[in-house]
């Protein structure tokens, strides 16, 4: 059962990246529409259920009956992501993401995300944020969120079991998967990405706007305290 308010203690942080790190959403979209256009698939049906998802499952989906065994070779999905790499036009830093990752003692977080592994390091060399020791990607999972098993993986090579670990969320794949890891609690960010209700149906909670909502205190014995950041009084 999670936990659903402050203060949290944990062992382990785990963050999903697009979304809750950093917002590609614009870029995302974009390519995805022109992917839609050119295969004639409805870009809001598409668009609708692919956040959080890899694109591996996309395919499985969406692509022609034709494509199907082509469009889920690693050639064809590292083709597609490349586009979307290299693409930083509208790309936005979710605030405090920056100085808490350049904050947290190593080994004591990690990175679950649905991009693949090439895509998930340009992000965080374009973007300057700290990249992590453990990165779990679309490239290292047979099952896609909101299958649990990124985040067990991440869990067991931080070597914290999932009980005691805290994830990080923007999409209700995301905080699916998380709930389904029996992390300890599963902190929704309302980053815009999606709307509220979406992340209060698939199980977030607590939720905040942005990291600096928070405020992270480590204390002995590998121990880490998340509170809510006490505002000013005024």
């Amino acid at each position: 059962m999670t936990i659903s308010s402050f203060p949290i203690r944990c062992r382990g942080l785990l963050f999903d990246m697009d979304g809750t790190l950093v917002d590609t959403t614009v870029i995302v979209e974009r390519h995805w529409k022109v992917w839609c256009e050119s295969h004639d698939v409805e870009f809001s049906q598409l668009i609708s259920v692919s956040h959080g998802r890899p694109s591996f499952e996309i395919m499985k989906e969406f692509a022609p009956a034709e494509k199907q065994i082509e469009y889920q070779t690693p050639e064809y999905l590292a083709k597609l992501e490349a586009a979307v790499a290299d693409d930083m036009n509208g790309m936005i830093l979710i605030p405090g993401a920056k100085e808490l990752l350049a904050s947290l003692p190593p080994k004591t977080w990690a990175v679950v995300t649905s991009a693949g592994w090439a895509m998930a390091q340009s992000r965080f060399q374009q973007t300057g944020l700290a990249t992590p020791s453990i990165m779990v990607t679309a490239t290292h999972v047979s099952n896609g969120k909101p299958h649990p098993e990124g985040y067990m993986s991440a869990a067991k090579q931080l070597g914290v079991p999932t009980s005691e670990c805290v994830v990080f969320e923007d999409a209700p794949a995301g905080i699916r998967a998380g709930v389904a890891s029996g992390a300890k609690a599963v902190i929704g960010m309302n980053t815009g990405t999606m709307p509220l209700e979406h992340l209060v149906e698939a199980g977030a909670t607590p939720i905040v706007r942005s990291f600096e909502e928070l405020e992270f205190s480590f204390l002995e014995d590998g121990v880490i305290e998340i509170n809510l950041r006490k505002r000013p009084q005024v």
